[in-house]
């Protein structure tokens, strides 16, 4: 019997070396609507990366063995107080293992602010109570660009 090892990276900057890790997660997760979604695809993910990663930004990255299962990335929001939380991504082959919330433990546990803002999208209540279960609540919804679904926001208080 083999048992592989699951183990966290924390990073501070959006190296090249870090990128292509996100983009290639990125890649597989959204396989799919990447060719169906202008929103969703490689390119404007690319952007919303690039403007997310400012002074603050932080990420886990999690690997089984030498593969990557997912990440989990975010930045401190204008008000310094909050920290939105980005994007929290698994491979298919790694989810309800539990480690996107070992992922999401590591990343917050890094973190100063007093609380953790989230956006999930509207049509995925799984993943909304998923959320719930680590204690974000719900606190209404958004928008962030004209051409994306709409999003419910949720916060985790973190101090």
């Amino acid at each position: 019997m083999t048992v592989d090892l699951l183990t966290t990276s924390h990073y501070d900057q959006l190296t090249p070396a870090v990128r292509r890790i996100l983009l290639d997660v990125y890649a597989d997760v959204y396989a799919d609507e990447i060719t169906t979604n202008p929103f969703f695809s490689l390119e404007r993910f690319e952007e919303r990366l690039g403007m997310h990663a400012v002074t603050g930004w932080g990420c886990v990255v999690a690997e089984v063995g030498d593969v990557v299962a997912g990440f989990t990335y975010g930045r401190p929001e204008r008000d310094t107080t909050t920290f939105g939380l980005c994007e929290i991504m698994l491979r298919q082959e790694w989810r309800g293992r539990g480690i996107a919330q070992v992922m999401h433990s590591e990343l917050m546990s890094q973190r100063n602010e007093d609380r953790c803002k989230l956006l999930v999208r509207r049509e995925r209540p799984r993943i909304r109570a998923h959320y719930e279960s680590w204690g974000y609540k719900h606190a209404g919804e958004k928008l962030p660009f004209p051409d994306s679904p709409l999003y419910d926001v949720m916060i985790l208080d973190l101090q």
